[in-house]
């Protein structure tokens, strides 16, 4: 997990399936995300005790990081299942919420180099997905369109991650 001047956040990984040794030891970006603040430090840890009857949620491996600008953010390691859950979830967000003063959402958050610029890929924006928990039931149930979960689901998985920070 790293940050840089832009105010970007990304995730490297060993590439996986790499046909040379050589190969396998390289890194290849596997997220990337607009955060919007310049990250001085990232500890590994979180923002609640874990404890051995905690929620699946509580489980999860994550970095907590701090900005130049005072705030402090978590960086969570979701389970594939839940997150192509909360990617769909997330899609639907987008297209129902309004951004502020009109900017779409993925505009904010897409990474932006001196060299280039793509839409955000391989995280969940938080901030966006909490937004889930004060909607009306109409359009918590137009969020969980396309997912295999029902809306109580999702605002219960939405829920127990909110209470990581």
């Amino acid at each position: 997990l790293g940050a840089e001047g832009e105010w970007n956040l990304f995730a490297l990984a060993k590439k996986e399936g790499a046909a040379t040794p050589e190969e396998s030891q390289r890194l290849e970006t596997v997220a990337e995300f607009h955060l919007g603040q310049f990250v001085n430090k990232f500890r590994e840890g979180s923002l609640v005790l874990k404890v051995p009857d905690s929620t699946a949620a509580c489980t999860y491996p994550s970095m907590i990081f701090g900005t130049v600008q005072g705030s402090i953010g978590l960086v969570v390691q979701l389970p594939e299942s839940v997150f192509c859950t909360l990617s769909k979830v997330q899609s639907n967000l987008t297209r129902m919420i309004k951004g502020v003063g009109g900017l779409k959402h993925s505009q904010w958050r897409a990474f932006t180099s001196e060299t280039r610029t793509h839409d955000a890929r391989g995280v969940i924006d938080g901030d966006l997905v909490e937004q889930m928990l004060d909607l009306p039931a109409e359009m918590v149930q137009e969020a969980a369109n396309g997912t295999n979960s029902t809306p109580e689901e999702l605002l219960f998985l939405v829920d127990e991650l909110s209470r990581l920070h």
